[in-house]
């Protein structure tokens, strides 16, 4: 059985100053407080997409663990489902890239806000799934 944690991306400025923005002091700080939250979970993959603040997000989880997070493709849910990512995988993705995932891995999806950053997707493989919160939230 497979257990996937899914969050967005930590905290951007907004509206965001490119289309490639690092984190902010609170994202690099929720970066942190999941790499803590994370670090006895077990994870055994990290998935991130190609953007900056995905990266930036997984880093501090991936220098405790010494996994090398790896950009997602095709076929993601598919290949999580196959077992071969190992029994829990972190994803780190995006308002538009988590919810849609959390339904093909058989979780309720739920839309993320434009100011929501600290939402933690938990589901295990078809068999459903929760959805907490970690940090604080920005006003």
């Amino acid at each position: 059985m497979t257990t996937v944690l899914l969050v967005r991306h930590a905290d951007i400025d907004l509206p965001p100053s490119s289309d490639d923005p690092p984190l902010n002091e609170p994202g690099r700080h929720r970066a942190e407080l999941l790499a803590r939250i994370m670090a006895e979970a077990g994870v055994t993959a990290i998935v991130t997409s190609v953007f900056r603040r995905t990266k930036q997000t997984a880093q501090p989880l991936a220098s405790r663990t010494q996994l090398h997070p790896v950009v997602a493709g095709p076929g993601l849910a598919d290949e999580i489902r196959s077992g071969s990512l190992g029994e829990v995988v972190l994803v780190v993705g995006h308002s538009n890239t988590v919810p849609p995932l959390v339904g093909e891995l058989g979780g309720t999806p739920s839309p993320i806000g434009e100011r929501e950053f600290d939402n933690l997707f938990v589901v295990t493989v078809d068999a459903g799934g929760v959805r907490l919160k970690y940090g604080e939230r920005e006003p």
